[in-house]
């Protein structure tokens, strides 16, 4: 009786053995980054000549940290990308 039994446990452990690697790949997903904007990275000559683009002056936040002036793509250009 007990042979038996441990038969059929060795038997469903082969059919579902094979499966058993998709279900660890299905929880180590990796999280896939968008490309870089095109205004990422421009200084302020270029980043004026570009029509998607705007430049932001550097700032101060309330907290007293200094932002640095950079190249930032505008909102429309991210809703509606050209073609």
């Amino acid at each position: 009786m007990r042979i038996s039994s441990l038969a059929a446990l060795l038997s469903i452990a082969a059919i579902f053995a094979p499966a058993a690697p998709g279900w660890a790949e299905g929880a180590k997903v990796a999280k896939v980054r968008k490309p870089p904007s095109v205004c990422v990275g421009l200084d302020e000559g270029a980043c004026g000549s570009k029509t998607e683009c705007y430049w932001r002056q550097a700032t101060t936040t309330k907290t007293g940290k200094k932002r640095r002036a950079h190249c930032r793509i505008k909102r429309s250009a991210i809703k509606n990308p050209a073609t």
